[in-house]
């Protein structure tokens, strides 16, 4: 296993079977939360999606982004409409399209609206999607074995279909002007959600994500870059998975800054794409291994947050609490 700055990167192209997908994978995942992985078979479909997803914020009429706006964890955000962290007094200078769930077929069937640019493309969308989903199946397979539980016990509390809360999103960071005056946060602290993430970056305006690794201070710890790897999906773990697993897997701490103070030159915009990978809205996030193993850091990381080990919680209570402090917190600052 190769390391690229905080983060560790494997190549999964030879590793199908669970077992083995997991004693690649679970070291990394277990420590920092975070991974880069090659060889994840979605590339060319990721190029697509990155030219679609400029198009998209460059060219798409206002009135149709307008028309799709935010509700229900889909359609158009505007930039500084989110805050991610709660400690941070400044929203977030970041604009995003969350897709929901599109059936695949001739045609493609969205379940919401989208915009006329992207509703020309929902096939490919569609299939990204599918791509998305398929992966991470993989993954929850892996995690399982990892920690001995029937190969299934992930993967089948996650599903496809119209009630799937699973979302895919284009995100723009715009350029920021030389001597422009602006917080340094471009997306806030935060941890994510659902199981897991998969982040897909581009190279170009790409710095910036760094990450709190676990064991460092809550407050005034060592934040440290991710790094980029070319071709590879940066992999990190979500609340529900972390609740699930007792801490074994870790939802870390990240967030997107600018340098400071801003070069001369400014900074470029940057684009990347997000896969949401959430569980069905039913299933309990009860934690499946003894919640006295997990220690009083990442008691104290995971309380933070407004995670309790052991609770009864569903997916869908839990995402819908931290959906509604990431909106509440952007409009109560603006």
């Amino acid at each position: 296993m190769a390391q690229e700055g905080a983060v560790a990167v494997v190549d999964v192209s030879q590793l199908e079977d669970p077992k083995a997908l997991a004693d690649a994978i679970a070291s990394a995942l277990g420590s920092t939360g975070f991974l880069f992985i090659r060889g994840h078979g979605m590339e060319e479909q990721a190029k697509e999606m990155f030219r679609l997803s400029e198009r998209f914020f460059k060219e798409e009429s206002a009135e149709e982004k307008k028309r799709c706006a935010y509700d229900n964890n889909r359609g158009y955000t505007y930039v500084s409409q989110e805050q991610l962290d709660p400690d941070h007094p400044a929203p977030d200078l970041k604009e995003g399209f969350n897709t929901g769930f599109i059936e695949r077929g001739n045609p493609s069937k969205p379940t919401h609206p989208l915009p006329a640019l992207l509703a020309e493309h929902a096939g490919a969308l569609s299939e990204f999607q599918h791509s998305c989903f398929e992966f991470c199946q993989r993954l929850m397979r892996a995690f399982a074995v990892a920690l001995e539980l029937p190969v299934d016990f992930f993967s089948s509390r996650h599903h496809e279909g119209p009630d799937s809360t699973s979302i895919l999103r284009f995100l723009h960071y715009p350029a920021i002007p030389p001597g422009a005056k602006v917080a340094n946060i471009r997306a806030g602290a935060h941890s994510d959600f659902g199981s897991c993430t998969l982040l897909f970056q581009r190279p170009e305006g790409g710095d910036g994500l760094e990450i709190l690794p676990p064991g460092e201070p809550l407050e005034g710890g060592r934040w440290k870059p991710t790094g980029m790897v070319p071709d590879a999906v940066l992999v990190n773990i979500g609340d529900a998975l972390e609740l699930w697993s007792g801490a074994r897997f870790k939802s870390t701490l990240h967030r997107v800054v600018l340098p400071s103070p801003i070069p001369p030159e400014g900074i470029p915009e940057r684009f990347s794409m997000a896969w949401f990978f959430q569980p069905t809205s039913s299933a309990s996030l009860k934690t499946c291994v003894d919640v006295t193993s997990i220690s009083e850091y990442d008691l104290e990381r995971m309380e933070k947050k407004g995670v309790k080990p052991g609770a009864d919680i569903t997916a869908g209570q839990h995402l819908q609490a931290r959906l509604d402090s990431v909106y509440k917190l952007a409009k109560a600052a603006a």
